[in-house]
């Protein structure tokens, strides 16, 4: 019953994250790409310590200024003011950009991945040697 129930979930994610994966992959084929520069350190305080969040500032091709936070924070902080970095963001909707990096990029596909596979090898393994031991 538990294996049914792992290899179901396991293909259910993987699904999800190659779904993910396609619509990162689609966006980074019709986005527009722009140099940001980090103009701010954001302190993120919570009960665990102090994390620090990059604050970009880059201009589109049409001149306008966008100031993207990353959805992402560290301890050490992983960037100094000044420092630059591409963006990669739609053209109707500036404010929407993402860090070209890998995980800024890949973020939910390589979580959801990470999580289902094991599901599926344990759910399916079940299942093959379930067939073999008989």
């Amino acid at each position: 019953m538990w294996y049914n129930l792992s290899l179901i979930v396991g293909i259910i994610l993987l699904i999800i994250s190659l779904v993910i994966f396609k619509r990162s992959l689609t966006f980074l084929q019709t986005s527009e790409r722009a140099i940001g520069t980090v103009i701010e350190i954001e302190t993120i305080r919570d009960s665990d310590g102090n994390t620090f969040k990059p604050v970009f500032k880059f201009k589109t091709n049409l001149n306008e200024e966008i100031i993207y936070k990353s959805p992402f924070s560290s301890n050490p902080s992983n960037w100094k003011i000044g420092e630059e970095a591409t963006l990669a963001y739609d053209r109707g909707n500036p404010s929407s950009a993402r860090l070209l990096t890998y995980f800024g990029t890949f973020s939910w596909t390589i979580v959801l991945m990470a999580v289902s596979l094991p599901l599926i090898v344990i759910g399916g393994g079940y299942h093959v040697s379930h067939y073999f031991l008989k």
